[in-house]
């Protein structure tokens, strides 16, 4: 779908007025239901030639599905963030209510799980409409061949992009399962569920971080440099203190949560995190340049990285195993990142904090060590230092964050 309602999303900050807002929408909406009629096609056309279990069901939860992505995309454009939070948990326990009740009450089958997602999906999608109009407000008088143009001329990359995305994040489960076994494979997938955490944390921060440097991206490119280099220190600074924390707290509870069977997974946790954090890094990267409106970059780097995992991932696993995967994973997405700061100089300057990145590098040997040497205490305190140290190094920040919270500034 071409990734259209980043698309969407991105244009409507260009617009002045609300009722001139529906004008990208419009445009971006006749791309998505064109991309709609060519999921249509293809995916029945594979139908027509395979037995595809529950196929009628699969299709169905992905129309809902991308439905449910573009009326996110525009409850938070015209800044409904509680409402799409709202729905969100609306969908999910509508979702958890039917399958319970399906699986438990009525013995369903695995129809029941797409239908139960199908209708928390079209409850959040109806939810939004309510309180955003979109259908209703659409017009053949929105038409605009120009925008409709730059729209798709922006979308396309990001559709490429996200093929490429899979190939640099996906690659490492095939090529282990495939070399390794499943088993190792297992193994490697327990691994980065801790770094999971980093993740989830990241893609919170990235929506807002996306709503905002989209808001920003018409400035002037000298204020754009200054806001972008704090932008990304601040990330970095949390980022790089968290990292460090998760992984004196990923020693202390493994032995707890994890089954001595996959004790393996252990030795691969911190470059596991190691890895999510120069992954967040790199979207944080990308907002910026979807915000410039230069998403050929976003899909050059990522291409790039995909194509340089692809070619070392086998090489790493057959000489180091499991860490290999994440080693070629590190790699890729330092590269990722390095090209797109590199290409970020034409357009605009930004400063990094490299005093606190040695810092930083100084900090991941040290734990790293502390970690591997198996010491409960120090890995205990290390979670409190770093803790600590993250808390006095932003105290400006979290003080102005804390009096903002309260409502005591604007």
């Amino acid at each position: 779908f071409l990734d259209i309602y980043v698309g969407i999303m991105r244009f409507i900050y260009d617009q002045k007025e609300t009722e001139t807002a529906y004008r990208p929408i419009f445009n971006g909406f006749l791309i998505f239901m064109a991309s709609l009629v060519l999921y249509t096609l293809i995916s029945w056309g594979i139908w027509f030639f395979n037995d595809i279990p529950y196929f009628i069901c699969i299709y169905g939860y992905g129309v809902c599905l991308v439905f449910s992505n573009l009326y996110g995309y525009m409850a938070r454009a015209f800044k409904k963030n509680l409402l799409f939070a709202g729905s969100g948990i609306v969908a999910t326990l509508i979702t958890a209510i039917i399958n319970f009740v399906g699986l438990k009450y009525f013995h369903a089958n695995m129809e029941i799980l797409y239908i139960a997602s199908m209708l928390g999906l079209l409850s959040q999608i109806i939810m939004i409409e309510c309180y955003v109009p979109v259908l209703r407000k659409l017009s053949f008088s929105l038409y605009d061949r120009k925008l409709f143009l730059s729209l798709y001329k922006f979308s396309l990359p990001l559709c490429l992009n996200s093929l490429a995305f899979w190939l640099l994040t996906g690659y490492g489960n095939v090529m282990i399962s495939r070399l390794l076994g499943l088993e190792q494979n297992g193994i490697y997938s327990i691994a980065v569920k801790f770094a999971l955490v980093i993740n989830l944390v990241a893609m919170c921060f990235n929506m807002a971080w996306q709503e905002v440097s989209f808001e920003r991206g018409n400035e002037d490119r000298s204020s754009l440099s200054i806001f972008y280099s704090k932008a990304i220190n601040l990330l970095i600074s949390f980022l790089c203190i968290g990292m460090l924390c998760l992984i004196h707290f990923s020693y202390i509870v493994f032995p707890y949560m994890i089954d001595t069977q996959y004790a393996e997974a252990f030795s691969i946790i911190p470059l596991a995190i190691l890895s999510a954090g120069i992954a967040v890094v790199s979207s944080f990267m990308g907002q910026i340049y979807a915000a410039l409106k230069k998403t050929n970059v976003i899909m050059y780097s990522t291409v790039t990285a995909a194509v340089v995992n692809m070619v070392c991932m086998p090489l790493f696993i057959s000489r180091w195993g499991v860490h290999g995967a994440i080693l070629s994973l590190i790699l890729s997405y330092l590269l990722n990142v390095a090209m797109r700061l590199f290409w970020i100089r034409s357009m605009v300057h930004i400063r990094l904090n490299y005093i606190f990145l040695a810092i930083f590098a100084v900090a991941l040997v040290v734990s790293g060590y502390i970690y591997y040497q198996g010491e409960m205490m120090l890995n205990i305190l290390g979670v409190i230092f770093f803790f600590c140290f993250g808390v006095i190094c932003q105290r400006d920040f979290l003080y102005t964050l804390y009096r903002k919270i309260c409502g005591h500034t604007q």
